[in-house]
Parts: C-alpha cells; structure tokens; sequence
C-alpha cells in the first residue's frame, strides 16, 4: 500500500512534528508501507516569525495528476495554506481517484502576536467542521478527542497518542552525581525556540531560583531575544546548547532533574519532548494546556500557561524535595514506557488497513468521557486516569 504523508516539518529540521514524521514514516514501512513524505520544505513558502504562507496552491495541478499513485493520503495539520489545501480539495469532489484521507489533527492555530488574531477562531472552528471532510481523523490525546467529537462521528474518530524510543532514553531516575561529581538540581527546555514554547516564562521563574541550573536545548527564531533576555535578569545559571545531535540530547536529558514546557498557547497538544523526558526520568513540568496535561498527568506539575510565579514555586519545590522528585520520576518513566513508537504506527496502520480493505473495524477500546460520545482510543489502559480530564 502507498501513503502519501503530508506534514509541515520533517527531518533534518528538529521539532516534534518532524520527529512525528521520521518515526511514522519508518514504522509504517516496516509495517509493508511504501511512504513518501511532503513537508513545506519541498514547497516554495514565506515565513516571517510565526507566520509562514506556502505556495502550495500552486502546486495543487501538478500534485493532482500524482495522487491516484496512493491508495491512502495521511494529512497532518491545521498548516495554513498548507494542510486546508487539502480539506477544500476533498470538498471540491476532487473525483474518483481521489485517495482515502486520514486527517491527523494537532492542534489548533493560536499565534498571539499575530496582526488579524480576530481571524484564528473563525479558522480553527473551519478546520474542525472540515475534518469531517476527511475518511477518518486521528488526534493525539483524550482532550482532543472530546473536542472533535462534536465534529466528527464516533466511528470516524481515532485517539492514537505519539511514542518515545523508551530503550533509547531510559537512565536511572537517581541524579546524585553528574560528569564532575555533584549534579545541582538540573532543569532542561527541549523544543524550538518560538514564541508560543514559553521560553521567557522559564527564563523569568529561574531569576532569584538558587541551587538550580537550567539548560536550554533547541534553537529558533526568539533565541537571540531569550539570550538578552538571561542576560538582563543575570542568569549565569543557564546555558544555551542550540541545536544537539541526539545521542548529546538524549544525554542532557538523562542528567537532568526535570523537563519543563512552558508553552503558552493552544499550539502546544502533546509535547514529544515531555515524553523523552520522562522515558529519561526527568519529572514533566509543563503548562496546564488540553492535551499537554493529558500527558503530564499524575505524574508531574502542571501550571496555568505564563504563571512565572507558579512555575517557580514547583521548581523550588522539586529542588528541596528529593524523595518526591524520585517518586515521580519513577511514575513518569514507567508511563512513559506504555508509548512505543511500534504502537503509533499499528495504530495508523488499523485505520488505514480498515478505510482501504473495508474490514469490520479492530480499533482499541472505545471510549466515553464526560459523558459525550464514545470514540475509538489507543490510549494506553494504564493511563485510565486520564480519561476524565475536562475540556474547553
């Protein structure tokens, strides 16, 4: 069979979309798929900042005459002119040869500096009513699932959350002693360096924060302003390491105490990198986001988005207290341990097996919350706990 997987980012560009599309794509082809990967680095685009406008309409005839090649298209969005492209094709009968579309939904648009921020609710709530467009739609967390239940037929909806390599990153969740001997309480931001991951709010919960050092792993756009940022409030506590390769990533990880994500915005779903961390025993500290504390869970902190002093006051706390640092690092990692890549892929491989052979669905457990609609859910058994999380 052959999937034609639609993505913003893939490698060699580091974020966890990217990271999505390399462990979906290479788990699917041991599954027997044929894949072939469109990111917007094979479209001519603008970026200014946050805001990046593809060509992708342009390209849209001459992708048209490729698309009867695949049996099944896997669109990853909302990407403005990137992913819609394909919603408003499907809404346009594109004809018969039309492939089957799964719809991966992420998360919604939420730009805060953006000029016309009238405009992302009216879009969002279009790209949730055009995701019916699609064959069946994939989300990553319970939260999500909820929300595009109100959208989408149950037997359309799928909840497969993404994985972590757990073997590649497991390390004892004890930090008593680094590469030189003592290891202060560490804490460790992974992700690009963009507006809405919140990385001034970390860098402001650390000033006066003592006994405590943090480092910075990912690069982007905001890093010179974060730079300046550390510099005026006299942080000699934090060091930026940019970009690593991850064999040096994964290490900084396995050295650290705690993995922070201190997203501001709805942008933030899931957190790949929350994940790493706990596979590494660090503890996840992450903002209180829909679908990001779906995945902290009881097994870290969550805080209200760009609460400086909240965050500050969970760092103090896991700074004094070893034994409970310990203690949720421990129930972290072994959560983490539930979430193998092999899942994602077998997971997408069931829904695309099903929409292409139409066999009697095989899905996981079905699953009701607050009372709305039951929808099909490979979210582990074991993070039952979860599953009463409210919506917004």
């Amino acid at each position: 069979m052959k999937i034609l997987l639609i993505i913003s980012e893939a490698p060699p560009v580091k974020s966890g979309v990217a990271r999505v599309a390399e462990k979906l794509s290479l788990g699917l082809q041991k599954h027997g798929y044929q894949v072939d990967v469109l990111s917007l680095r094979a479209v001519p685009r603008l970026e200014k900042g946050e805001i990046r406008l593809s060509s992708m309409l342009l390209k849209l005839p001459k992708l048209r005459r490729l698309l009867p090649r695949y049996d099944v298209i896997n669109l990853h969005g909302p990407v403005p002119t990137f992913s819609d492209v394909f919603l408003f094709g499907r809404l346009a009968s594109w004809g018969p040869q039309f492939p089957r579309l799964v719809y991966t939904h992420h998360a919604p648009i939420d730009l805060r500096h953006f000029p016309f921020k009238f405009l992302m609710p009216l879009y969002n709530m279009l790209q949730e009513r055009l995701a019916r467009l699609a064959d069946h739609v994939v989300v990553t967390t319970p939260t999500y699932g909820q929300r595009l239940s109100s959208y989408i037929l149950p037997e359309k909806l799928s909840v497969i959350p993404w994985g972590v390599d757990y073997q590649r990153f497991v390390a004892p969740v004890t930090r008593d002693k680094g590469l030189a001997g003592a290891n202060p309480f560490t804490v460790l931001f992974l992700g690009q360096v963009r507006p809405y991951k919140g990385l001034p709010v970390l860098l402001e919960a650390f000033a006066g924060l003592q006994g405590a050092r943090l480092w910075v792993v990912g690069n982007g756009h905001q890093m010179a302003e974060c730079r300046d940022q550390a510099q005026q409030l006299g942080l000699d506590n934090v060091h930026f390491g940019g970009n690593l390769p991850d064999e040096e990533m994964i290490h900084c990880l396995q050295q650290a105490h705690a993995i922070v994500l201190p997203s501001v915005t709805r942008s933030e779903a899931f957190g790949i990198a929350l994940l790493e961390g706990m596979a590494a025993g660090c503890v996840p500290v992450a903002s209180h986001l829909p679908g990001v504390a779906d995945v902290v869970g009881n097994e870290g902190f969550t805080f209200p988005a760009g609460d400086v002093r909240a965050l500050r006051e969970i760092l103090t706390r896991l700074r004094d207290d070893a034994a409970l640092r310990i203690h949720l690092a421990r129930l972290a990692q072994a959560k983490a341990r539930l979430y193998p890549w092999e899942r994602v892929a077998f997971g997408y491989d069931r829904v695309f097996q099903r929409l292409t052979r139409a066999v009697a669905p095989t899905y996981g457990p079905v699953v009701a919350l607050s009372g709305g609609p039951a929808f099909q859910s490979e979210w582990p058994a074991a993070a039952g706990d979860f599953l009463d999380v409210g919506y917004g």
